[in-house]
């Protein structure tokens, strides 16, 4: 039989990180068979170069599309995605896959969404349907969900929402979400293994902070400041603090001129990328995820890690009891911290939370449905059910 080509989409570290397995359950699915475009901050020195570590994992990589504009504004996303697209469209016309496959609700989704409704190729999505207050990514995911045909939501309250928005639910698949799936599967670093790897002594059994923040896009005017409250917080504290850089979004370069003025802080690690295998081991090890990142919500549950979610960027969604919500504020933040790192009936609240989104086991449910899935008129003919 014929392998079905999967020809995935991937821009950015964390979106990367959430994918690889999936595109690793792909490439050893006997009836498929997988390339990647990468493009977008992967190919960005400036925010680790992490095309390398998809080189790594051993992924045949079908083209590499510059698109990210170095700019601090609004405008230069869109702009980016507009290069995207159009070099896309040449790969995609090239490689003529079965099947494109993307995550999320950022330029890359859109961009492979259009193509996939414009060339008449299904478009797999995965992590519809989900609600994110305050961002321009909640509705990028919401019409990205309107252009794909196959849907591969994270959680059940994401499945009953695109049955809202009018999406025929046999292209509807609750599959879990797949960030969790390398976190089971990622092997165990000791306390030095993981010191050497980082150039930064972690000690066993000892508390620290990872921090990780990126910009809202309603909010750009005020990402500075944003960042500075937090890690006037981590200065506060004095506790030992890891740091990933944010992602490439405009109002990045304001964040990290905030870092800038506290990576003297002896007790703080920044990093501009940290490899899969060593952030995961850091996830395992700390005692407080901090910032907004969506791994607090979708995959620090998973590891009964508390979690102080700073600003909107996660408001409203679903979320499991280890996340406390708060503002951008010194002494809220500080307060939350030392809640989730000391408190001990909080953090025996915490022990005890479920995971909404999933058991791990992601990938190979998306692998056997997307190699046995028909692909026909059925498939590729959009209806709304209202």
């Amino acid at each position: 039989m014929k392998k079905r080509k999967v020809l995935g989409v991937t821009g950015i570290r964390s979106e990367y990180d959430i994918m690889s397995s999936v595109f690793g359950a792909i490439h050893h699915h006997p009836l498929l068979e997988l390339e990647l475009i990468v493009t977008g901050a992967h190919l960005a020195p400036a925010y680790g170069f992490t095309i390398q570590e998809i080189k790594q994992d051993g992924f045949k990589i079908a083209d590499e599309v510059e698109s990210l504009i170095n700019g601090d504004i609004a405008s230069t996303r869109v702009k980016g995605m507009a290069i995207q697209l159009q070099g896309m469209v040449q790969t995609v016309r090239r490689v003529n896959p079965d099947f494109l496959l993307v995550l999320g609700d950022r330029e890359e989704a859109m961009s492979t969404a259009l193509i996939g409704a414009y060339m008449n190729i299904p478009v797999v999505h995965i992590g519809g349907g989900d609600r994110v207050v305050g961002n321009v990514d909640d509705q990028v995911r919401h019409a990205v969900t309107k252009l794909a045909h196959v849907h591969f939501v994270t959680n059940q309250e994401s499945f009953d929402r695109v049955v809202r928005l009018g999406e025929q639910p046999f292209r509807i698949y609750n599959v879990g979400n797949p960030g969790l799936d390398r976190i089971i599967s990622v092997p165990q670093l000791t306390a030095v293994e993981l010191s050497e790897r980082l150039e930064f002594e972690i000690f066993e059994g000892e508390p620290f902070v990872l921090l990780i923040q990126h910009v809202i896009s309603t909010e750009i005017d005020s990402a500075y400041f944003q960042m500075k409250q937090t890690l006037e917080a981590v200065k506060k504290l004095g506790i030992k603090t890891i740091l990933s850089y944010p992602n490439s979004d405009a109002g990045s370069q304001q964040m990290i001129r905030a870092i800038s003025e506290f990576e003297d802080l002896p007790f703080l690690f920044t990093a501009k990328n940290i490899p899969r295998i060593e952030f995961i081991n850091i996830m395992r090890r700390t005692s407080c995820m901090l910032g907004n990142s969506s791994a607090g919500i979708l995959e620090a549950p998973l590891l009964n890690l508390p979690v102080v979610n700073v600003g909107n960027r996660q408001k409203g969604r679903l979320h499991a009891e280890n996340v406390q919500f708060v503002p951008h504020e010194v002494n809220a933040i500080c307060s939350a911290v030392e809640k989730a790192l000391f408190d001990q009936s909080y953090r025996e609240k915490v022990a005890k939370c479920t995971n909404p989104y999933g058991d791990g086991h992601s990938s190979e449910r998306i692998s056997d449905i997307l190699a046995n899935i028909p692909i026909d008129e059925k498939l590729l003919i959009k209806d709304m059910v209202y």
